[in-house]
């Protein structure tokens, strides 16, 4: 399974690391790096700042960043809503317009009948690559749409056979269990974790090494989960100093975790 990290800014060098990395174009004007990068479009974000879906912005955006992946403009809807038209009519501009650079269409968790409409659109494209977004983080919080979010995944899995499947800000470690059989996953959980005072220690999961009470569940690294990190850190040859006490370099160690360790706690396999 590839990882892929989000970066939403140049706070932090992510791209020493040598991984695949995401982008937001809202946000980026050019890429500085050589990483293989892939480029969402924005429609969540979009979504939720109340702005109007500009595909012609998308295009202009698209035209000129050198990346090697992009996903087509969609608009999110709620669980089991009709799927917009637009979605279709976005992808097929992009497609055509932009025909030298690989565009990804977006799957959401359409009423059955539309997802089956959707998934034989992209289809007849002949895509290589399809991503399933939407309500995936949101969501598996809750036991009934956790539930829905599988089954979807799992019809998904089955009506794309060999096709490439990239499921939307799914790499954290408990994501990748749930979606195990997935190409690719993207994730920011290394940064939004370290930000909280949290690290990911190597086949546990995260645990806080910050200063203050601790107001969420999440256990208190112990001593020998410390020594755990630092040897897999050393041995795995981390090119930075591993300094528990600022948030950047928190980021840093948790983005090393994610792409070179697996998650093996029972709690969450009980859940998977």
């Amino acid at each position: 399974m590839k990882i892929i990290l989000g970066i939403p800014d140049l706070r932090l060098p992510i791209w020493d690391l040598g991984i695949p990395v995401m982008i937001n174009q809202l946000s980026w004007e050019k890429i500085p790096w050589n990483n293989e990068t892939w480029v969402d479009s924005g429609g969540y974000q979009i979504l939720m700042r109340g702005l109007s879906l500009n595909l012609e912005a998308v295009y202009k955006k698209y035209l000129y960043l050198n990346a090697n992946v992009f996903m087509s403009l969609d608009k999110p809807v709620s669980p089991c809503s009709s799927v917009p038209k637009e979605n279709f009519s976005n992808f097929e501009y992009l497609y055509h317009k932009l025909d030298s650079k690989e565009i990804i269409p977006v799957v959401h968790a359409y009423k059955l009948e539309d997802l089956k409409k959707a998934i034989d659109f992209y289809k007849s494209y002949g895509v290589r690559k399809i991503a399933y977004g939407g309500i995936v983080p949101p969501t598996m919080g809750q036991k009934g749409s956790r539930s829905l979010v599988k089954h979807i995944y799992k019809f998904i899995r089955k009506s794309l056979e060999s096709r490439w499947i990239h499921v939307l800000g799914a790499g954290s470690p408990y994501m990748r269990k749930v979606f195990h059989d997935a190409e690719s996953v993207d994730t920011s959980t290394y940064r939004i974790k370290a930000i909280h005072g949290m690290i990911i220690i190597p086949g546990k999961g995260e645990r806080y090494v910050g200063e203050r009470k601790i107001v969420w569940r999440v256990k208190r690294a112990s001593e020998e989960e410390l020594e755990t990190l630092y040897s897999f850190l050393d041995s795995t040859y981390f090119p930075f100093k591993p300094d528990l006490t600022h948030w950047k370099t928190r980021s840093m160690i948790n983005a090393w975790v994610l792409i070179n360790s697996s998650y093996e706690n029972k709690r969450y396999k009980r859940q998977t």
